[in-house]
């Protein structure tokens, strides 16, 4: 007998994102994210992993902010809520940060990459103070 067909990781839908602040808020402003999803099997490791990307020229910065502890869940839905302190990137050039980033969450099922949500997120100045913008992917 051959090696064993690898296991098909489970699908994931997400029904629901939520974003607060909505609209244009200071980058360092609390993010408060959540997600409705369902899954059709179930995950031994999961974790979700937070990252801020921003994109400058020809270097891409990835900002980790944060991730959960690792639990088993089962089929069925399931909603992940988060808040973010800020996107990190105050140790970074302005010209670095006013481009578009891109905030993301990803599922994991111990190493394996299950979704991931990406928010394009727009940067801007405003009478001084960097503002940020995360759209909703499904809107």
């Amino acid at each position: 007998s051959g090696p064993s067909p690898p296991t098909m990781a489970p699908t994931v839908q997400v029904s629901a994102i939520s974003i607060q602040p909505e609209g244009p808020c200071p980058i360092d402003a609390e993010l408060k994210l959540a997600i409705d999803y369902a899954i059709d099997g179930p995950l031994t490791n999961a974790r979700w992993e937070l990252r801020y990307i921003a994109d400058h020229a020809h270097k891409r910065h990835v900002i980790d902010l944060g991730k959960t502890d690792v639990s088993p869940l089962a089929a069925g839905e399931h909603n992940f809520t988060r808040s973010v302190s800020d996107f990190g990137v105050s140790g970074l050039k302005k010209s670095v940060v006013m481009n578009v980033g891109l905030f993301l969450a990803v599922l994991f099922d111990g190493d394996e990459e299950v979704i991931q949500v990406s928010m394009v997120t727009q940067v801007m100045e405003k009478d001084g103070t960097i503002m940020r913008l995360v759209l909703n992917p499904l809107e």
